[in-house]
């Protein structure tokens, strides 16, 4: 008995403290930093760059289905 209340007491505390992270992370207003900006600003021109080449795959395979 004493097992599963020690395991219960760590259960609401690990549960106390995910909460407090998630309430923390919400309600803080951060600004992003330059580089936080520059590495979105780049991950934004890779998905550009993905979807011209998906775009171009796609063409591709319609154009050899047809033959």
């Amino acid at each position: 008995m004493v097992m599963f209340e020690i395991g219960m007491m760590v259960a609401v505390i690990i549960l106390a403290s995910a909460a407090y992270k998630y309430i923390e992370q919400r309600t803080r207003r951060s600004i992003p930093s330059d580089a936080e900006e520059r590495i979105n600003a780049r991950m934004d021109e890779l998905d550009r760059r993905l979807t011209d080449i998906q775009d171009v795959m796609i063409t591709i395979d319609e154009k050899l289905s047809r033959k």
